[in-house]
């Protein structure tokens, strides 16, 4: 970030620190990136991404006050602060609980160098990566009619600075691509998804090509045109790595964030050191694992973060906070605040979400399996945090059968009660593995990974088209 912009803040909080508040931040965003999609072998969407703004935040009795402006001038940064200080000044009169956010002074700098800057690579070559991917999707199958490919580069440049003395700069370039199939064949339409991407450069796509995740959307579509009706009723049921780990985020992580629990909207409210699950259980969010498409080193607070280990073999040992949770229930931030760009504040956020490894091989998860049933990977769902129940959609199902796979199975929904599930886990394979993706919360969106090894559960509901 250029001296210019640090210096602008830092001249601005002085002044925000001398018309009283009880707290202040100013941020700094510079974003830039490149979307391409191309839908049907026709480009949809060529953006180039360059956004640049402030972001003012001024607290006072308890209420925040939060402004922010494109327009970098020290006379419009300055028209910023003063409409954060004349909302937070106006709300305070309103009367909440107060709470001063705490930190330690400290100047922080983290910067992700990638291997190959995708800013280095001719667009050109960008967008015949989605073409490529096109053509594979399409000639897995004459079924496939719809198709749909996607590359997504961005580089996220943050600098902050507070009024407790905390100044942090960070630098993260993230790449993802993705590849969605529609197959059809006697009236039957079936769908297949799959991406690949994290926080890097160019050199991810030679992590995994962008070929593999176009044929494996495509294949899944294809395979599921005759696939038949789930079998309904309660089951044992064994979740591969990516809906198990959409499960631990959608219908169990969102519930671990502070300000929801704050808000009443959690069934985790007053369940601190309380068994939520068998101990076979652990479940972390760790925003320093290097790589991964949630990799946040320094959240939009100012906050390094070390990971937090949410639930200890079945025990809830910690929320997620940001500064005004971790003041507000007496403990300490967990770096988990995070923005989009810089016209948003930030938010409890999820990181890199997952279920720990355990002991068992994947094979043997399934081969003690005597009846039950084998779902993988996630279409969408339902959540409700406060009633604590769920339902997503799988994209596979088969029925298990002295531990071998027989009958696949299409438009297959599991349901329950998120407690119940995580109570009634029975054995954690060994195979934790990672997916790259996007979570929206508050209309914000920001990227994530969510992450889990082969579950197998106890009672699980399985309802769907016949």
């Amino acid at each position: 970030m250029e001296d210019y912009y640090k210096d602008l803040s830092e001249k601005f909080l002085d002044m925000l620190l001398s018309l009283g508040v009880n707290f202040a931040d100013l941020r700094v965003v510079e974003l830039k990136g490149l979307r391409i999609e191309v839908a049907d072998g026709r480009l949809k969407e060529l953006r180039f991404i360059n956004e640049k703004g402030l972001a003012v935040r001024c607290l006072m009795a308890g209420q925040w006050g939060f402004t922010s402006t494109s327009i970098l001038t020290p006379m419009e940064v300055e028209k910023a602060c003063k409409q954060a200080y004349e909302l937070a000044k106006s709300a305070s009169r309103r009367g909440k609980e107060s709470f001063q956010p705490s930190c330690k002074p400290a100047k922080l700098s983290s910067r992700v160098i990638p291997i190959i800057d995708p800013s280095l690579i001719d667009v050109e070559e960008k967008f015949k990566i989605c073409n490529e991917m096109e053509r594979v999707m399409r000639g897995i199958s004459n079924s496939i009619k719809s198709t749909n490919s996607t590359y997504f580069e961005l580089e996220e440049n943050i600098y902050l600075v507070n009024s407790l003395g905390l100044q942090a700069e960070c630098s993260i370039p993230s790449l993802i691509v993705s590849a969605t199939a529609y197959a059809s064949e006697a009236g039957v339409i079936q769908r297949g998804h799959d991406s690949h991407g994290g926080t890097g450069g160019f050199e991810l796509l030679k992590v995994r090509n962008p070929e593999d995740v176009a044929q494996k959307a495509s294949r899944d579509a294809v395979e599921l045109l005759s696939a038949k009706g789930p079998p309904a009723g309660k089951h044992t049921c064994v979740l591969d790595s990516e809906l198990a780990g959409v499960f631990i985020h959608e219908a169990f992580g969102h519930a671990c964030e502070a300000d929801i629990v704050l808000h009443g909207g959690s069934i985790l409210e007053e369940m601190l050191g309380k068994k939520v699950g068998s101990e076979k259980v652990t479940v972390k969010d760790d925003p320093t694992i290097k790589g991964l498409y949630g990799y946040l080193p320094i959240d939009c607070e100012g906050i390094s973060g070390s990971g937090t280990i949410i639930v200890d073999k079945g025990l809830l040992r910690s929320y997620l906070h940001n500064l005004e949770t971790s003041a507000l229930m007496g403990t300490t931030s967990t770096g988990n605040a995070r923005a989009q760009g810089y016209s948003s504040t930030p938010i409890v956020r999820m990181t890199n979400t997952f279920i720990e490894k355990g002991d068992w091989k994947v094979d043997e998860l399934l081969q003690d399996l005597k009846k039950g049933v084998y779902a993988q990977g996630s279409q969408y769902g339902y959540v409700d945090t406060a009633e604590g129940e769920f339902v997503f959609k799988c994209v596979k199902l088969y029925v298990v059968e002295n531990g071998e796979q027989k009958q696949l199975c299409r438009d297959a929904a599991l349901s329950g009660y998120t407690l119940n599930v995580l109570m009634n886990v029975e054995a954690v394979a060994n195979d934790l593995s990672f997916k790259p993706g996007i979570c929206g919360k508050d209309g914000q969106l920001v990227r994530v990974t969510t992450g889990a090894p082969h579950v197998r559960v106890r009672d699980v509901i399985i309802g769907g088209l016949a």
